[in-house]
């Protein structure tokens, strides 16, 4: 049998909405969201390690032409340009701990990074010679990007560019090192929520028996509250609200939560009450 815990008191939309437990109309979407990950089969946690920053940190362009080249990929080495290669260094963790890595040329640095390309230049009548860029120089750094380890230090090219004011940086390490961050697909055979439940964004943290995640709501929705609904393979986390009063002109807004389960996660599954998807810390 399913397990709602109870936590905080009630009162006004507060900064971290404030757990209870769950309502009836939260226990039953609970309930129907768990069969329904159970007959597709409960997700696996993703391997490896996950890129939640951008390939680009602080990418930026000095005019709209820069941008489109870059999306374009029309990007070019200047003639006589040395580049310089990778070698091996290490991805080093806010935790303290670190692992070897190799350090992807310049090259295959700025295809990955660049992806794939989307050539509108003609669409906005930016003549060929101006839809470019050109390579000038390059050398090896580090850069602060978020990971599904947590923040890591990273190298990264530093790239310059004819006509560019700032450097273009690049992580240089390969996808198969650092995963690009794919959005799980909800389940097609879930209906929407109903009026007056709410879906978890994301899940930011797990700390044995808390869950901490973010709650999508309305600034017109009263009375918030964040649920979790326990089964032995997994649980349900998402929230609910009151009636929403008229005359209010409602804005779309994303709230931190927490709650507290009966005992320690393990390995069970954390599932959006939403979209049927297997949630995993990302801040």
């Amino acid at each position: 049998m399913p397990v709602a815990r109870p936590t905080a008191p009630r009162g006004a939309v507060p900064t971290q909405i404030p757990s209870a437990p769950a309502t009836p109309a939260f226990l039953d979407r609970a309930r129907v969201v768990a069969e329904a990950v159970r007959a597709a089969g409960i997700p696996k946690p993703p391997e490896g390690i996950f890129l939640y920053s951008s390939r680009t940190p602080d990418l930026a362009f000095d005019t709209t032409e820069q941008k489109v080249a870059w999306g374009a990929g029309h990007v070019t080495i200047a003639p006589d340009v040395q580049l310089g290669s990778g070698g091996t260094t290490r991805i080093d963790f806010g935790d303290g701990s670190s692992i070897a890595v190799s350090v992807l040329d310049p090259r295959p640095a700025l295809t990955e990074a660049i992806g794939t390309p989307y050539d509108n230049c003609g669409q906005l009548a930016i003549p060929a010679s101006k839809c470019k860029l050109t390579i000038t120089g390059a050398f090896l750094r580090t850069a602060e990007v978020d990971t599904s380890n947590g923040p890591a230090t990273v190298p990264a090219w530093s790239f310059t560019a004819k006509g560019l004011s700032r450097p273009i940086v690049v992580v240089a390490v390969s996808t198969a090192a650092l995963r690009p961050l794919v959005e799980p697909v909800p389940l097609s055979t879930l209906a929407k929520l109903e009026p007056g439940l709410l879906g978890a964004e994301r899940l930011t943290r797990i700390d044995g028996s808390a869950l901490s995640f973010i709650l999508v709501h309305g600034m017109c929705e009263p009375d918030l509250r964040a649920h979790v609904v326990e089964f032995e393979d997994l649980v349900v986390i998402g929230g609910s609200h009151g009636p929403v009063q008229g005359g209010c002109a409602d804005v779309g807004v994303s709230s931190p939560a927490v709650v507290t389960l009966a005992k320690p996660l393990g390995d069970r599954a954390v599932i959006s009450a939403a979209t049927g998807v297997r949630l995993t810390p990302r801040n």
